[in-house]
């Protein structure tokens, strides 16, 4: 016997009380399933993966041509990044204006195939404190996976 209550009265009533294992044979009976249609479809679904997957490396596993990176290099001076955005200080510079102060070491830069440019020293101390991406790492500006290239100054 079970206690209800309604309309602020008890009652007794007769109840059953289903078993958790009840409940999920029931749930699972009410489901028709076809194990080889499941199958099948997760066939379908990992086939796809696999493409996309193989697409991807195929497209970011290729060395970038001497022209590839001409194109990045003009994103880059479009974009008009004048500062290492890790440091936060200049860019290819190799010294302050006569006049103005001591003259500062000019220091690497590079530009990865995302076109931000970083200061060299600044992006391999990143690169290192980044030990779960390695060794595909990724840009900490878009989180895109790059390559890189020291740059000409």
């Amino acid at each position: 016997m079970c206690l209800v209550t309604h309309g602020g009265l008890e009652h007794k009533r007769p109840c059953k009380i289903m078993s958790f294992t009840e409940i999920s044979h029931r749930l699972l009976m009410s489901y028709h399933t076809d194990t080889e249609e499941l199958l099948a479809e997760i066939d379908r679904c990992l086939a796809v993966n696999r493409s996309v997957l193989q697409q991807l490396e195929e497209r970011c596993g290729r060395e970038l041509t001497d022209e590839d990176w001409g194109r990045i290099q003009m994103q880059a001076l479009h974009r008009g990044a004048h500062e290492c955005p890790i440091c936060l200080t200049a860019l290819s510079v190799s010294g302050t204006p006569s006049g103005t102060g001591p003259q500062q070491p000019r220091r690497e830069a590079v530009l990865l195939s995302c076109s931000h440019v970083f200061h060299r020293t600044c992006l391999l101390a990143l690169e290192e404190l980044s030990w779960g991406d390695a060794p595909r790492h990724a840009c900490p500006l878009c989180r895109s996976h790059y390559q890189k290239k020291i740059l000409e100054c």
